[in-house]
């Protein structure tokens, strides 16, 4: 470990969560700057919020200039972001909850989502021969 942390994930690669347990191994340190630097995040945009074309969470922060100069296009944008991010939600407690029911690490019960394709043949065998996957 770089800072001599020992790993919060548990002996299955569970992460710590409401559902898996596990939070007591986070430092309350880190809970505090998460805290702080959300504050801080609020903070700056309930001051900008009474700035003239004021548009919730744009920060100005778009160093490839991806964010599009038209209206029309912005506003696809914007739209575009809150349907990711709704899915991203979405997404993240369907990991959570799979955890939990299943007691095996996300990483390992999909592993096609965060290995290498090379590697998906290995994985997928290794499922068809535990039950996963009928022959």
């Amino acid at each position: 470990s770089v800072f001599g942390l020992s790993p919060a994930v548990d002996s299955s690669d569970r992460v710590p969560s409401l559902l898996n347990g596990g939070l007591e191994k986070i430092s309350p340190i880190y809970w505090a700057l998460v805290l702080g630097v959300g504050a801080v995040v609020e903070l700056s945009g309930m001051q900008n919020s009474s700035k003239e074309g004021y548009v919730p969470g744009d920060y100005k922060f778009d160093p490839l200039g991806l964010y599009p100069k038209d209206a029309d296009g912005q506003k696809k944008m914007q739209l575009s972001e809150i349907k990711h991010g709704r899915l991203s939600m979405i997404a993240i407690t369907a990991f959570a909850v799979q955890e939990a029911v299943t007691k095996i690490g996300v990483v390992e019960e999909t592993p096609f989502f965060f290995y290498p394709i090379t590697q998906w043949g290995e994985y997928l065998s290794e499922y068809a021969n535990s039950g996963y996957i009928l022959h």
